[in-house]
């Protein structure tokens, strides 16, 4: 239900900056607005577009933020559009880590309005002003990878937001950022002379790339270098202006490959950057691989060391080879996982029911540990209906000492397989193409061995990946905290409501046949 305190006193807290980056400004009046299906509680402020109300969304009986066009603006068709397109396309871009859009209405009066989620939380701008000198730089990054998973979906849909600043990127209560305020977003194969309106500055002077400032060609780029400003001033605390030093002079504890990163999304020449919000936040995360030249003497020698090397390697393998035994395998009983799930205690992320034994995620990104301790090699299955949305379900298991993921129908491209190795996902290629159809009901099983995970659907072998040598990890949009981290096995979806009928495992033990 929602909360009856009065608006006056629940709003008392809340940053002007939060509010200003929903189209506020200084507080409104209290002219009498009436928009269909909602209950007006309080003006929360003005900006030059109109003004922003708190109201309750009498249907679901939910509070929203009403955004409504300024009645002097609503007879010029070009502010009616911007506002239509704004709306449109947040309701369009559907995502954890952007602003819900509900509804757009025209009104009575000629004017119109955005019914969308309000956001009882600080601006990223307030959050910077707490920390003078900066965020810890793990929180820092962990804010970077939600701003650019928004950003991300944006650019696919081929959108580009061109009005990125901390104003612009709202936290909840939990701390997840949302970004917000595409009032001023260009689509791609749209000409930016038709979209800006006259007497309007588009964009922010400190987070505006060169050519957008010259009215050059606009890409994805203009947004990856907002945000490195970003970036910037999360880790230092200042922004960049004029002639400035690397985050890692500023602050010594920033890694030296954040730094590095950061600086290339700021590269005044577009080229230079980051093509895509992708490729920044992967380089925020990986160190790039050192290179080095020997002299041409100790190029000699390494090879003339490693061919004795490879001499001797090849007779001890034809060795071992000669005294291999051929192994076997013996299997434990088949033990449910979710029995002991505990729906609170466990759960990473997302609203779960556990219905007899019948788990089911609801429409958030949702994660829950099922298993904390599993031997090196073992089977799990999964039994599991994706009963609507269109992305990625998940088995989370436990592999050489840290915890992966293997999805099916992933990133909204039907990929499938082991997630995130060595901080590389399914779009690299490595994996296989597996769609999901809503409604059907799938197994996935999981064979988990030293080195090797095998991948099979109802039953079907799919592929074999090698673990040899690499690192796994749970992709950035699960969010899985240091608790989570530790999980042996678990299962989630990804905005996907889902019902796992069964999730099991068993433990396989490799063993030598006894001597004839």
């Amino acid at each position: 239900m929602t909360d009856r305190t009065p608006p006056h006193r629940r709003l008392s807290g809340l940053d002007p900056e939060a509010l200003m980056a929903q189209g506020l400004g200084s507080k409104s009046g209290s002219e009498e607005v009436v928009v269909p299906g909602c209950e007006i509680e309080a003006p929360l402020g003005r900006g030059g577009m109109g003004a922003v109300y708190l109201a309750r969304q009498v249907s679901l009986d939910r509070e929203v933020a009403v955004k409504v066009l300024a009645g002097e603006l609503a007879d010029d068709p070009l502010f009616l559009e911007r506002l239509e397109r704004e709306a449109r396309l947040m309701a369009r871009l559907r995502h954890p880590n952007i602003v819900a859009v509900h509804d757009f209405q025209k009104l009575e009066d000629g004017s119109a309005a955005i019914v969308m989620e309000f956001i009882e939380g600080g601006s990223l701008r307030e959050k910077l002003r707490q920390h003078p000198k900066g965020l810890p730089v793990d929180e820092a990054l962990r804010i970077l990878r939600q701003i650019a998973a928004g950003l991300e979906v944006a650019h696919v849909s081929g959108v580009i937001h061109r009005d990125m600043k901390p104003e612009n990127v709202l936290l909840t209560s939990d701390g997840t950022a949302r970004v917000t305020d595409f009032g001023l977003a260009l689509p791609l194969h749209e000409s930016s002379a038709r979209l800006t309106l006259t007497g309007t500055t588009v964009g922010t002077v400190d987070y505006m790339a060169p050519e957008q400032l010259k009215g050059g060609v606009l890409d994805a780029r203009l947004d990856v270098f907002a945000l490195g400003v970003i970036a910037y001033e999360l880790l230092t605390g200042q922004t960049p202006r004029g002639s400035f030093d690397s985050p890692n002079r500023v602050r010594p504890e920033v890694p030296v490959h954040v730094s590095e990163a950061v600086m290339r999304a700021m590269k005044p020449n577009p080229e230079e950057r980051f093509a895509k919000i992708e490729d920044f936040i992967l380089a925020l995360h990986r160190p790039a691989r050192t290179r080095f030249r020997l002299p041409r003497a100790g190029i000699i020698g390494a090879v003339a060391m490693l061919l004795v090397l490879g001499l001797g390697a090849l007779g001890a393998l034809w060795i071992m080879q000669s005294q291999k035994k051929v192994v076997e395998k013996q299997f434990g009983p088949w033990r449910d996982a979710i029995a002991g799930a505990r729906i609170y205690e466990d759960v990473v992320g997302g609203d779960w029911k556990n219905d007899n034994g019948i788990l089911s995620s609801n429409d958030q990104i949702c994660a829950i540990i099922l298993e904390h301790e599993l031997p090196e090699s073992y089977d799990a299955r999964m039994k599991f209906t994706r009963l609507s949305g269109q992305y990625s379900v998940a088995l989370f298991f436990m592999a050489q000492g840290t915890t992966g993921s293997v999805e099916l129908d992933a990133w909204a491209e039907a990929l499938a397989g082991v997630q995130m190795i060595d901080d590389e996902d399914l779009r690299k290629g490595y994996g296989f193409r597996f769609p999901l159809e809503n409604g059907r009901s799938y197994e996935l099983l999981l064979e988990v061995r030293p080195n090797v995970v095998r991948v099979s659907v109802d039953g079907v072998f799919q592929k074999e990946f090698d673990l040899a040598g690499k690192k796994l990890n749970t992709t950035a949009p699960w969010e899985w905290n240091s608790r989570a981290r530790r999980a042996a096995l678990g299962v989630g979806s990804y905005m996907s409501p889902t019902k796992f009928d069964r999730v099991e495992w068993r433990s396989v033990t490799l063993v030598e046949p006894a001597s004839k």
